[in-house]
């Protein structure tokens, strides 16, 4: 690709829980149970909102809730997430794991494009984030790189992360600019802000859309049926805030 062609590029990172699948509860019944083999207690998992949270973020809040102390539950993290990849294996299997409406045909009409690097931004750590995918039927394989829960405790953090390491594996510079995060959820929004890259919401997980409206993304979809003026909000990145 020559030099001038490089504003055309796009990285396109998106999360997973609520925008690409719906996991039905898998991901905290795994959660759950490692860290109930591990500490002998889960804390109050029931009844934490784990919505735009890293997999750290709630390990640590549901610990520290429990009485644990943060050298205790720091120290067993790489334990906890070994666990969760274990159970995923096999729990992820057993539920009805299913793409959200429009993903597939979404993701087909990507994966062909030598001018877009597909990419995920999730609080799932790198272990359990392929299989939640695969196990709904989404191939891993075409998601060439990603920021994970297990890279950092803060949502934040994790563009910059997947930013560089696109800019690495391709050679191509990422920055804000030519990048886009799509998510269901306003700490989504709040992450592309962070990384100052361009903030598309959809309304396919557990946030209505006048609730994702109020943080202000760049778009707001209800959900990614209509294949074509998906791909031209994602690779044409004109700024319009209208469903």
């Amino acid at each position: 690709m020559t030099p001038g062609t490089w504003h055309t590029v796009k990285l396109l990172l998106f999360d997973i829980d609520g925008t690409l699948i719906r996991s039905h509860g898998a991901g905290r019944e795994t959660m759950s149970l490692a860290l109930t083999e591990l500490f002998g207690t889960a804390g109050p998992i029931d009844d934490y909102k784990m919505s735009g949270k890293t997999d750290p973020r709630i390990i640590t809040d549901l610990l520290l809730a429990a009485g644990f102390s943060l050298d205790e539950i720091n120290s067993k993290l790489p334990d906890v997430y070994r666990l969760m990849t274990e159970n995923g294996r096999i729990i992820f299997h057993q539920r009805d794991m299913q793409p959200c409406p429009g993903v597939l045909p979404l993701l087909e009409s990507l994966r062909c494009r030598s001018n877009v690097t597909l990419g995920l931004v999730t609080g799932n750590i790198d272990g359990t984030a392929p299989l939640k995918l695969a196990a709904a039927g989404i191939d891993p394989a075409q998601f060439r790189l990603g920021a994970y829960g297990s890279d950092s405790l803060e949502r934040n953090m994790l563009p910059g992360i997947a930013m560089q390491r696109a800019t690495d594996l391709t050679g191509y510079q990422y920055t804000g600019n030519n990048t886009v995060v799509i998510g269901d959820t306003p700490a989504d929004i709040l992450c592309a802000r962070a990384g100052r890259a361009t903030a598309v919401a959809v309304a396919s997980g557990w946030h209505a859309t006048h609730t994702l409206a109020r943080y202000q993304p760049d778009h707001l979809l209800e959900n990614f049926n209509d294949t074509e003026k998906v791909l031209d909000i994602l690779l044409n990145g004109t700024i319009n805030r209208e469903i």
